[in-house]
């Protein structure tokens, strides 16, 4: 280190030392900078074939079912692939608060023939500024933002920095699908968690090689030390880390279209929970489409009791109260006490039978009164109807008394 020179001439000495910093990083990562002349980000670019298979899903998403874009809130059904941007960040902290900023902001979009993955990484935070440069020209060509959590987390950091740098860039109002959401509506009875890595393992078969990548909870340190000493060995792995995120955010997306889309694939896919998706449709005003799918898997006897209350009720509100009363039994021999309730109000209203009525009611009663979970004002709700049954079945034994007189 030419200590003489640090002392002399320390802006030049400084100069020097960023330089071997950025040449060890542009050695290390493979990259280019940016033209900016003060504060340069440093810019990865990696191109992927659209049918590239991902851990066994290709990363092309083939249409966008409307389903998806009605949950996304999205009025512009000509939306496809080509309108997508994905966005993924890496930050100095796991909190949006602070001083907290984004370092690495990892984008993917489709282009022609191609994925494109690019990564703008700030070798100092001043240089914050000059991403933007880089990423506002992609929210301004995509009309639909994707990403995996960030409506809680991706989003509110842009708007954040954003602020702090006196840009005023509306990201709410954009449209967005955020993949996290959407796989908790379709996994959320089938995973542990919906967390990107336990979707990776339960879904894409996937295991993260944890020496090439690393844990989150480790990115903000490293990116530090790298600040400190200059080093970018150990900045690979963030680097990898993150376009693993774009991609199989990708794939999330690129799998759930395909499969969901109407009508469903002839070829369950195992993975995906055909009940959630006729849930999903069933929320979104699609009734006959929801139960199709709900109805095709009461057939091949998938029969659970969230499924058959389900089916009750979507043959219920088509005021099919035979068949909706087909569904209800098969959950009241379940024991399952939505549809033991929904039985019971059918016998009374529909059939009149209020002693069948009566001793649905009091069946649910006692299993709801081992119920350590039960609420007070359920349990009051169904004694009083209970009880007001009573007082019907007691009306025509009243009646002959006051005759009789």
């Amino acid at each position: 280190m030419n200590f003489e020179k640090m002392l002399t001439d320390p802006e030049a000495f400084s100069a020097e030392i960023k330089q071997k910093i950025y040449k060890a990083l542009q050695s290390t990562v493979k990259g280019e900078f940016s033209t900016h002349k003060d504060y340069p980000v440093f810019i990865t670019r990696k191109k992927f074939r659209q049918t590239t298979m991902t851990e066994g899903l290709p990363i092309l998403v083939p249409n966008i079912p409307n389903v998806i874009l009605d949950w996304a809130k999205i009025d512009d059904k000509t939306i496809t692939h080509d309108d997508l941007l994905i966005i993924d960040l890496e930050t100095t902290g796991l909190s949006r608060g602070g001083g907290m900023i984004a370092f690495l902001i990892g984008v993917g979009y489709y282009e022609n023939d191609s994925f494109i993955v690019e990564q703008y990484f700030l070798p100092e935070p001043d240089a914050e500024i000059n991403a933007f440069d880089l990423l506002l020209p992609l929210l301004d060509k995509r009309a639909v933002l994707v990403t995996f959590n960030g409506k809680t987390f991706d989003l509110p950091v842009l708007e954040s920095r954003f602020l702090h740098n006196q840009l005023w860039i509306d990201l709410r109002s954009k449209s967005h699908i955020d993949v996290l959401h959407l796989a908790r509506r379709l996994w959320k009875r089938k995973v542990p968690s919906c967390a990107l890595e336990t979707l990776e393992y339960y879904i894409l078969g996937h295991i993260r090689d944890k020496e090439l990548d690393i844990d989150g909870g480790e990115i903000p340190q490293t990116y530090f030390q790298f600040l400190i000493n200059g080093d970018p060995e150990l900045l690979q792995r963030i680097f990898i880390h993150n376009q693993t995120d774009v991609l199989h955010t990708a794939a999330l997306l690129a799998m759930i279209c395909e499969q969901i889309d109407y009508p469903l694939p002839t070829d369950r896919d195992i993975r995906i929970d055909y009940h959630a998706v006729g849930k999903l449709y069933q929320s979104q005003g699609y009734k006959d489409e929801a139960k199709h799918i709900l109805s095709a898997l009461a057939d091949e006897n998938y029969i659970t009791p969230e499924l058959v209350y389900d089916l009750g009720i979507l043959h219920k509100k088509d005021k099919l109260w035979s068949e909706a009363e087909h569904f209800f039994r098969q959950g009241t021999d379940l024991l399952h006490a939505p549809s033991m309730l929904e039985l019971s109000m059918l016998m009374e209203s529909k059939h009149k039978d209020f002693e069948s009525a009566l001793l649905i009611a009091e069946a649910l009663l006692n299993q709801m009164l081992s119920d350590p979970f039960k609420t007070d004002k359920k349990q009051a709700d169904l004694e009083k109807r209970i009880n007001r049954l009573k007082d019907k079945m007691s009306r025509p034994q009243k009646a002959q008394k006051t005759q009789g007189k």
